[in-house]
């Protein structure tokens, strides 16, 4: 695996393997140093602790000793009122100050683990001191001048005991403190070595790995190259040069190497320039035959492009006649569907209209039974009043006219009905006809409509069969354009040929293969390669490809 590797990316294996080495020592140095770093930091977090526990013991008992003197001085000055409340205030502040320190002693020795019971003892004592120290107080009288000497005896002596607590707790802690600070300096000396003795272990495990892997890799180069990189470097330079006549020598064991593949190279030049002379001046004649033909090609594509054209110009007046015919027939479908709707409008006025005549009928019945209703109370009337005799004659008169008025109302509404009547009829006949003439109208549409759809698709086909004349129009000039320039192609051949003959006259070499003998070595299995003998043909089928790498070619080029 690591054979096939480049060169390049060997070398940067191992440049990335020795910073990796140097990382890691480096990573293991600091996690170590951070490692020493956190141990000391939590040694000095727990020193820290413990100096305040011992200035928060040395604070107490020194605020202890305050509050005994303060007591003394109650004694000693309290004869008088204002002396005696100053100072017995004091040793009531100092005595609150020693709890409070107390307490913090007790909590510190909770953070660092230490057992509290004793100054725990030490502040119910002193709690306890506190109350004696106020109850002998009371018996106090400031009149008279013994009174201190009295009440001093009452508590003479109960201050050593917590006084002897307080020392006691300080001495231990002083003494946990410096053998803390031993033990810390003895840890950090220990982790220290362990550290140096670690970085070193690595550090030689480390460098021979790196020295194994760098010897293994400059053999590895060497074996790809075949030999010194000097002469490896001459060897390809001369080939570059185009001198294939050359002898190049190589130990067997190295048979996949560089100066290996070179000397396969070189055969299988030798033979291929051979070749491609050949292939060159056949090239040249062929592309003499391709220009020939690529221009009768040229002229027989734009006879047709021409005649396509031509054709495409008929279509386009065939489809301008069909589109006429199309805009037409939808004109006439326009017209024959108004004529439809028209039609069902008319019948439906004349629905109408029916109906209107039906209901003009039935009210003229009405005024000709109103007009028979008059007549007859008109006729009473002028009974009525010829009973009346002389004072009944003026309205028998006006029963007289109403009577007339009634019988020409009567008249007139029996000939406004007869009228209506035969209006109806009339309208009735109207109506028919003009249902009869809806289906008709609507068929016509139809007809006209199914002959717009047939325009519509024959301008469709028309457009399509257009378009693809332009295609094919389109193909032809294409084509036409493309002979034009495979003749041109054919022409850049035959000056391509001439210019490869020139290029190959560049390598010079001893004899010429034939292209049968190429062939054969092309095909047949080979051995060991050396200066009179041939290296396998295929190079591309080898394990290893060395002259196709182009990190070796570059390796080679910066070593010449």
């Amino acid at each position: 695996m690591f054979r096939k590797l480049s060169i390049k990316l060997k070398i940067a294996l191992l440049s990335l393997l020795v910073l990796l080495s140097m990382g890691f020592l480096g990573a293991l140095g600091v996690s170590e140093l951070i490692e020493v770093d956190n141990f000391v930091d939590q040694r000095i977090e727990r020193i820290d602790i413990q100096v305040e526990l011992l200035e928060a013991v040395e604070q107490a008992h020194v605020h202890f000793k305050m509050q005994v003197q303060e007591w003394k001085n109650v004694l000693i000055r309290g004869n008088d009122k204002e002396q005696f409340d100053k100072y017995f205030e004091r040793f009531v502040k100092e005595e609150n100050t020693v709890q409070e320190l107390l307490k913090l002693s007790i909590e510190k020795q909770k953070a660092l683990g230490i057992d509290s019971a004793g100054t725990n003892q030490l502040l119910s004592d002193h709690k306890q001191l506190g109350k004696e120290y106020k109850d002998a107080i009371k018996s106090f009288n400031s009149s008279d001048r013994t009174a201190g000497q009295t009440v001093d005896k009452l508590v003479k002596g109960v201050d050593r005991a917590a006084s002897k607590g307080m020392e006691e707790i300080a001495l231990r802690t002083e003494d946990e403190i410096n053998n803390l600070i031993k033990d810390t300096a003895q840890d950090i000396h220990d982790n220290t070595d362990h550290a140096i003795n670690s970085f070193i272990l690595y550090g030689i495990v480390f460098s021979v790995l790196v020295l194994v892997v760098m010897l293994y890799t400059f053999y590895d180069i060497y074996a790809l190259l075949g030999g010194e990189p000097a002469y490896t470097a001459d060897i390809v330079k001369s080939v570059a040069d185009g001198n294939l006549d050359l002898n190049i020598t190589y130990a067997s064991r190295f048979s996949n190497s560089l100066l290996a593949d070179i000397a396969s190279m070189k055969e299988k030049l030798t033979a291929v320039i051979s070749d491609v002379r050949a292939s060159a001046d056949a090239l040249a004649s062929a592309s003499e035959e391709v220009s020939s033909t690529a221009q009768g090609l040229s002229k027989g594509a734009s006879a047709q492009a021409a005649s396509v054209e031509e054709t495409s110009a008929s279509m386009e007046e065939m489809s301008a006649s069909i589109s006429q015919n199309n805009e037409n027939a939808n004109v006439t479908d326009g017209m024959a569907q108004q004529a439809a709707e028209d039609a069902i409008s008319g019948g439906n006025a004349v629905s109408e209209t029916v109906e209107a005549m039906q209901q003009i009928a039935e009210r003229i019945s009405v005024i000709d039974d109103i007009a028979y209703q008059t007549n007859l109370l008109a006729l009473n009337a002028a009974i009525e009043a010829g009973r009346a005799g002389e004072h009944g004659r003026g309205f028998a008169v006006v029963a007289s006219e109403v009577r007339k008025l009634a019988e020409r109302s009567q008249v007139a509404a029996q000939d406004i009905g007869e009228l209506a009547t035969n209006s109806v009829k009339q309208a009735n006949v109207a109506g028919a006809l003009l249902e009869k003439m809806v289906p008709s109208i609507r068929k016509t549409a139809d007809l006209v409509q199914e002959i717009a759809a047939a325009s519509s698709e024959q301008t469709s086909g028309v457009h399509q069969i257009n378009s693809a004349i332009g295609q094919v129009s389109m193909t032809m000039q294409q084509n036409a354009a493309a002979s034009e320039e495979l003749s041109a192609t054919s022409e850049e051949m035959s000056s391509q040929a001439m210019r490869l003959k020139e290029a190959i006259d560049y390598f010079s070499i001893s004899t010429v293969i034939p292209r049968q003998s190429y062939t054969s070595v092309s095909s047949r299995p080979m051995d060991k390669v050396d200066s009179t003998s041939s290296r396998p043909s295929d190079v591309s089928s080898s394990p290893r490809r060395v002259v196709g790498d182009d990190d070796d070619q570059y390796f080679v080029s910066h070593n010449e």
